[in-house]
């Protein structure tokens, strides 16, 4: 490697940086030779997902290499974030909670199915109160760094409440990848719509959360006018303006600059809310069933290739005290995968295929353009 020319080396060194952020920092460590020409790559692809220390110690860290750097300046292309904290750490102290069963077991009535998506969201919110400031400390600084070069995002914000604004655009911006509903720090209210924030946007996928942050894709459509895909997994009957809004954006009466680019709409609805033992369907049951009816009339009619698969499966087995950890785990290796070049959660071809490779789901409906 000593022989090579500088040149390769950093081109070599852009293929090895894709899993977060460790190749780099380990190539830096090599020698005085590889730690100069692998410099422009060593923050390629940056993982943030254990805590507000982390993203402050690379804040810190990248702020002293750009100071350092007077040519072939490195930059960060690809960025996973995750602002469920110590959750997803294995080394940091779990906070106090009582001692969690020793299996999940999947809920059998339509009781214990609210009953365990509200315990599941209280939990959740009580470890992130305790995060909420550190995080709005030290994001705004971490966004406004990376924003001008990002090419692709991965972010798992669910119920951080944030209280900061950053208005900045993402001029670069390919990919994006949501948990949890919009992100609160980057609201569309703070730019015109003659500055949209995601100009280059070709790929959206989003994430609802178990909170149920709304998504209004008319906004979309403003600040992302060059979108060509789109997928909304677990999608819910609620709030109201997230399916509202979907479907008439996929609707052949939907306004010619409502997504004009777009290509392909892949939809999958939350996991179905177990039968009541006896008894007529309960609320939660009939909403469901009317979203499912609703998405496949809509699917029927788009303007654009559309695919509905079956609501999500939850696999069994899922610890039922750290719903968040597969969760983020699952964001990043699918954001590692595209970054190598992979489909990952693009990977259903309508028309071709009835398995969704990414999600192991069939098909529950097509809709094929005219």
């Amino acid at each position: 490697m000593d022989k090579l020319a500088v040149e390769l080396v950093t081109l070599i060194a852009y293929f090895a940086c894709t899993d977060g952020g460790q190749t780099g920092a380990a190539l830096s460590l090599v020698s005085k030779h590889i730690h100069h020409a692998t410099r422009p790559a060593r923050f390629y692809s940056v993982s943030l997902i254990h805590s507000a220390a982390q993203v402050e110690h690379f804040v810190q860290s990248y702020k002293a290499e750009l100071d350092r750097s007077t040519d072939a300046v490195p930059r960060v292309r690809h960025l996973c974030l995750s602002f469920f904290g110590q959750s997803i750490d294995a080394s940091a102290s779990p906070p106090a909670a009582p001692a969690a069963p020793p299996a999940f077991k999947p809920p059998s009535t339509r009781e214990e199915f609210l009953a365990q998506q509200q315990q599941r969201a209280q939990r959740m919110r009580a470890t992130q109160t305790r995060m909420d400031d550190q995080y709005v400390r030290v994001v705004p600084e971490l966004i406004r760094l990376v924003a001008p070069t990002l090419e692709s995002f991965a972010c798992a914000q669910a119920q951080w409440r944030s209280s900061a604004i950053i208005d900045v655009v993402f001029p670069c911006l390919g990919e994006m990848t949501l948990v949890g509903g919009d992100p609160a720090f980057l609201p569309f209210s703070m730019v015109s719509a003659d500055r949209p924030r995601y100009p280059a946007l070709r790929r959206l996928h989003h994430i609802p959360s178990l909170l149920n942050k709304q998504v209004d894709f008319f906004q979309w459509a403003v600040h992302a006018p060059n979108l060509t895909h789109l997928r909304v997994s677990r999608m819910g009957a609620h709030p109201e303006i997230t399916v509202d809004t979907l479907v008439k954006v996929m609707g052949p009466n939907a306004p010619e600059n409502v997504f004009p680019h777009m290509r392909q709409i892949v939809v999958q609805p939350q996991p179905s809310p177990p039968s009541a033992a006896s008894g007529p369907p309960g609320a939660v049951e009939r909403a469901f069933d009317a979203l499912c009816d609703r998405l496949r009339v809509a699917v029927r009619g788009a303007r654009v290739p559309t695919v509905l698969f079956k609501p999500m499966v939850v696999p069994e087995g899922t610890p039922a005290t750290n719903p968040s950890k597969g969760c983020v785990r699952k964001l990043q290796n699918e954001w590692m995968t595209r970054i190598e070049g992979g489909e990952g959660c693009w990977n259903s071809v309508i028309g071709e295929s009835t398995i969704d490779r990414c999600w192991r789901s069939p098909v529950m409906e097509v809709g094929l353009a005219q």
